[in-house]
């Protein structure tokens, strides 16, 4: 099918119609990734949760099925994760091979915890007949369970968002869960609810080493306003997280920009993959688009690197493009107070290498409409901060949207960039993915232009990419 909407995502998954927000079920089984997600069927609006489903053997380009997980007695379908019993732990299974169990969210009286299985690669569920497996009847924010194995401990471990802290649930089976500890009661933010954790195990880069990654998301607070994706490092030892941070410390944010929350990574693949929601509570339930209302961003690998004795992400996004066009411009120099232009795609990819930046340099990248909105992204490394301004467009639908949205150099000079632009969205890459800041934006024109400028000082630049990328629909 071809989506050619006004401000449709060419490069992003949306759903042919109505209402999306959180991924769910992220699972690789037999050649496909599923994506499963937090889905209203019948509007565009944050109502009556069911959830959707999208398969892809790339991780980018999607196909869109039904429905996989409806309301019941026991309430609306809210988010959760999937997992591969190879080992038919539950006992749920006529084949001793296993298959795909969901592990959900039932929200009705209350928020509860359920399963869910599929014999016929998650085309059909079968709920657990003995459902919830967690009961609850006294916290209000009960909800996201995400369950991987842990192999040391031999045992199914769920990490859940419960309000202002985590908890942690130990299962033989995926149907009988102990409860093991809980953490984050201590530490900020609890301005706004806790959601959607993950628990990784993740490789250190120019290392043989792994550390655990806790990964929380939080409706409110966000490093630019409304909700946000951070994370704490540290090590689990089957029963209770250890985090390296200490409550003083300044929070770690996986994405400075206004639009990427609720991402969770797939189970049973090699290396880490994740994917968010593109969108922000401030804005969701108004964002000027239709029929199809939301969208994932880029699938990301991931990984830890070191920066000055810390740990911080690092993420890659994927695109598996046959077909792309590219056009390179080497050893360029951008001149004080000048700017240099290039023709892009309005679906593309844009790369920057950065051979010279002194210390106190200001300099910037901007994106063009043929309309004359611009886009812009500043880098003051003086005061080791990036800067994307979205204040042109259509904005006048929230007050939260038009923003001069900010991220962390983490005191490093810039070496790469990397922008992804879409028909609504601009993911920034810096450094191979350290810093990533993801934000929509809705031109009223086709952003076919790129000028990159300095401000004092000469810029040097060894190699600019400019790729244009086909449609994942075609």
């Amino acid at each position: 099918m071809l989506y050619q909407e006004k401000h449709r995502p060419q490069l992003h998954f949306t759903p042919k119609e109505n209402w999306i927000n959180d991924p769910n079920g992220l699972v690789y089984y037999e050649g496909e990734y599923h994506l499963f997600y937090q889905r209203n069927p019948h509007a565009s609006d944050h109502a009556d949760m069911h959830w959707g489903h999208a398969t892809s053997t790339d991780l980018y380009h999607w196909e869109e099925h039904g429905i996989a997980l409806a309301p019941d007695e026991l309430g609306t379908i809210f988010s959760g994760s999937a997992v591969v019993d190879k080992d038919n732990t539950s006992g749920l299974f006529e084949n001793v091979s296993g298959g795909l169990v969901a592990i959900f969210t039932h929200d009705g009286k209350s928020q509860q915890q359920s399963i869910a299985y599929s014999e016929d690669k998650g085309r059909t569920w079968i709920k657990y007949e003995g459902n919830p497996v967690i009961p609850n009847t006294k916290i209000k924010d009960f909800r996201d369970p995400k369950v991987s194995w842990h192999e040391d401990s031999k045992q199914w471990i769920m990490v859940l968002a419960c309000g202002d802290h985590i908890q942690f649930y130990g299962s033989p089976n995926l149907i009988d869960w102990t409860y093991l500890s809980s953490f984050g009661k201590e530490y900020p933010s609890h301005i706004g609810v806790w959601e959607c954790p993950d628990l990784l195990y993740l490789p250190v880069e120019n290392s043989s080493k792994k550390e655990w990654v806790l990964i929380v998301s939080i409706n409110a607070d966000g490093p630019n306003g409304g909700s946000a994706v951070y994370y704490f490092t540290g090590s689990f030892d089957g029963k209770e997280f250890h985090p390296n941070e200490k409550p003083e410390d300044a929070l770690k944010w996986a994405d400075t920009g206004k639009d990427f929350y609720a991402a969770v990574s797939w189970d049973n693949t090699e290396d880490t993959y994740w994917i968010g929601w593109m969108n922000n509570w401030q804005y969701a339930g108004v964002v000027p688009v239709s029929p199809w209302r939301s969208a994932m961003s880029l699938v990301r690998k991931m990984s830890l690197n070191k920066i000055g004795g810390d740990l911080f992400l690092k993420q890659e996004p994927i695109i598996t493009d046959n077909n792309k066009e590219e056009k390179s411009y080497q050893n360029i120099d951008i001149q004080n107070d000048t700017a240099k232009s290039y023709e892009i795609s309005d679906t593309g990819q844009v790369d920057l290498q950065i051979s010279k930046a002194s210390a106190s340099m200001e300099w910037g990248v901007k994106f063009v409409t043929d309309q004359d909105e611009v886009f812009s992204l500043e880098v003051n490394k003086a005061e080791d901060t990036y800067t994307f301004y979205r204040t042109e467009g259509l904005i006048d639908f929230s007050e939260d949207f038009p923003e001069k949205i900010k991220g962390s150099l983490h005191g490093l000079d810039i070496q790469e960039l990397k922008v992804i632009i879409d028909r609504s969205s601009v993911e920034v890459f810096l450094n191979n993915g350290l810093s990533v800041s993801t934000n929509l934006i809705y031109p009223e024109g086709t952003v076919g232009q790129m000028e990159i400028f300095t401000v004092d000082e000469a810029l040097q630049i060894e190699n600019i990419t400019c790729t244009s990328l086909d449609s994942i629909w075609k």
